[in-house]
């Protein structure tokens, strides 16, 4: 049975590879170097913060399993006056080691978080794969009014073109 513990920045290249696998398994094509170099940074740098937090299940020295999460802080609307918002990301587990609940032990740590900090609402971007798990926890499904915009100049895919063959925004 795998360790679930907090990650650390020492943890970083394997949280990108992780992630890495995630967005491949969402099609996504091969991630050059550049994006691991600045993931791992990302990591890095976000795990020092107080509003970030990633778990992991280390089993063979290394994490095989994780999820991370942050606090994004928006404006009160009219039922939720604390504007503190929970974002869930990079949910990923090597195929080798699935099926043995690491996924759902690192998003129970991921919630526990939030909890601790009184994060009133927890957002997320379920994968097909991913979302029984969700809904387990009680989460649902919203409407889908979500827009976006880019700077001019910008080469960006849109939300669902992870392959990066789908339309753009430019």
């Amino acid at each position: 049975m795998g360790t679930l513990r907090r990650a650390t920045p020492a943890d970083a290249a394997d949280l990108t590879r992780l992630r890495g696998l995630m967005l491949q398994a969402m099609g996504t094509p091969a991630l050059p170097q550049s994006w691991r170099e600045a993931c791992e940074g990302a990591f890095r740098r976000r795990l020092l913060a107080g509003d970030f937090v990633a778990f992991g299940v280390e089993e063979e020295g290394r994490l095989v399993s994780c999820g991370a999460g942050w606090i994004e802080e928006h404006l009160p609307t009219a039922g939720q006056y604390d504007g503190r918002r929970g974002q869930v990301a990079s949910m990923s587990t090597e195929p080798e080691w699935r099926r043995r609940g690491y996924a759902r032990d690192v998003f129970g740590a991921l919630l526990d978080w939030f909890a601790e900090l009184d994060v009133p609402r927890i957002d997320l971007r379920a994968t097909p794969d991913g979302r029984p798990l969700y809904e387990s926890f009680g989460f649902q499904v919203l409407g889908n009014a979500s827009m976006v915009w880019t700077a001019p100049g910008a080469d960006v895919p849109l939300a669902g073109a992870a392959d990066g063959s789908g339309p753009r925004l430019r």
